[in-house]
């Protein structure tokens, strides 16, 4: 919710007529300068989170990170709903964006964690249908409420959050890993449903535990472990990944939704149309995670960005021949199945960063560098948020769209050489995958589909 957020408070506060909900609440009035600041603030407090994140996920454990992440989230929501200036504004954007950042890695890890293979791919994608989800929700409040009650309805979810997380055990990896065998035990028996099969299981993990201690050294730090074969490719094909899939425009249509939307110089209300492309967004979104059960990771993502690179190219061709012409409904319809279409198969490179995270990381540095990653994807997309409305006069839409599409067709070529598939793969055999020497998947595929075939049939 906080996400989606400024894509019903910049309309509102942008509209010179907008009304003062009471005598003791005056409105604010913002600029372009201001309204870019407001939008992009969130992913700039990102980043202070996600790097906190990991260390906090190492040392409290990641059930507890995910408590304290709810702390700036409440206080954030209560600023802005009580801002009364333009620096309360950014305030309460900040600790929410702080807060964003405190639970995206340890969400994923724990996730990973805990999960049998089997289910990883579903788990993993779960939290991204509640991201699509908070993003309906906020524009849905947003078309009917004033922005300051919808901060205040903010709140509820967070709420939620702390009674759900209280429910739930401590990562039996983490616990394994701070020597509390029993608790791990008890956790990851609560997780299996079966004392037999969870102490089996632990005791694997607890064998490679040992084996992992064994050959480390005891005083290599965090950047030595990260430069190691078994990190350092996971990591380059992670940042690479989320770094295209942000000039795809993945987030920046949640940001700007409305203002995107009202481009088109169509004649009816966009919020409306902003609440429809996020429907069509959280049904993709659950849809892609139903899909991950049955299919492989690599066909879709190269579906994904060939059909999010199409669909913005035909978008921006579309918008470049239309120039300075009057728009027809057809021209609408046009222009809103192509939008439609992009979102729908954007959806799945939304998603997949976090279940690149959750898989592809060797766990002796899966809590730190989780949120590291997160937090230069934050640094990123504060970067070209910021800087959208700029990119936007100069190139106008339809250079944007065909910026989105590059990026989008990058995606496919660069996962198509380096991905590995990780479907039905234990964490193990994923890390056993990146210590070989060979960087590029088709070169190593037969060998290893013929493992992960095998393993999904044991599974």
């Amino acid at each position: 919710m906080p996400i989606g957020y400024s894509a019903i408070l910049l309309p509102q506060l942008s509209a010179n007529n907008t009304l003062a909900q009471d005598d003791s609440t005056p409105e604010i009035v913002i600029d372009i300068e201001m309204g870019s600041w407001i939008a992009s603030v969130h992913s700039l407090a990102t980043p202070i989170g996600s790097f906190i994140s990991g260390p906090l996920a190492d040392y409290l454990g990641r059930r507890s990170t995910l408590l304290v992440s709810v702390i700036p989230v409440f206080l954030g929501w209560s600023i802005l709903a009580l801002a009364q200036s333009y620096p309360m504004l950014l305030v309460g954007r900040l600790l929410c964006g702080f807060a964003t950042g405190i639970l995206g890695g340890p969400a994923q890890v724990y996730i990973a964690e805990t999960a049998e293979p089997n289910l990883r791919s579903l788990l993993i994608g779960a939290p991204f249908v509640s991201y699509s989800l908070g993003i309906l929700i906020v524009y849905a409040l947003g078309s009917v409420y004033h922005w300051r009650s919808v901060a205040w309805y903010g709140n509820v979810l967070p709420a939620l959050a702390t009674l759900a997380i209280s429910f739930i055990p401590e990562s039996p990896a983490w616990l394994l890993r701070h020597e509390k065998f029993p608790a791990a035990l008890k956790a990851l028996t609560f997780l299996r449903g079966n004392e037999i099969e969870a102490h089996k299981e632990l005791n694997n993990m607890s064998e490679r535990l040992e084996r992992e201690r064994a050959t480390t050294k005891t005083n290599e730090n965090i950047f030595q472990l990260c430069c190691q074969r078994v990190a350092i490719k996971p990591l380059i094909i992670v940042i690479t990944f989320a770094a295209l899939q942000i000039l795809s425009g993945t987030f920046i249509v949640v940001f700007y939704a409305v203002d995107i939307i009202a481009e088109f110089g169509a004649e009816f209300d966009t919020r409306t149309a902003a609440i429809w492309t996020a429907v069509v967004r959280m049904l993709c979104t659950f849809i892609f995670c139903i899909i991950l059960l049955f299919i492989k990771r690599r066909p879709i993502l190269l579906l994904s960005g060939i059909g999010s690179g199409l669909s913005c190219l035909i978008l921006s061709i579309y918008m470049f021949i239309k120039e300075g012409k009057s728009k027809t409904n057809v021209d609408i319809i046009v222009a809103g199945i192509c939008l439609l279409t992009y979102i729908a198969f954007n959806t799945s490179l939304m998603v997949m960063p976090g279940i690149m995270i959750g898989e592809l990381f060797p766990a002796k540095i899966r809590g730190r560098t989780a949120g590291a990653v997160f937090a230069a994807m934050n640094i990123a997309l504060f970067v070209l948020a910021k800087g959208f409305p700029y990119i936007h006069v100069n190139i106008r839409m339809k250079g944007v769209f065909l910026m989105f599409a590059v990026a989008s067709f990058l995606v496919s070529i660069f996962m198509f050489m380096f991905q590995p598939e990780t479907k039905g793969s234990s964490l193990e055999q994923i890390e056993d995958y990146f210590s070989e020497s060979n960087w590029l998947w088709f070169k190593r595929e037969r060998k290893y589909k013929t493992v992960n075939n095998s393993n999904e049939e044991e599974a």
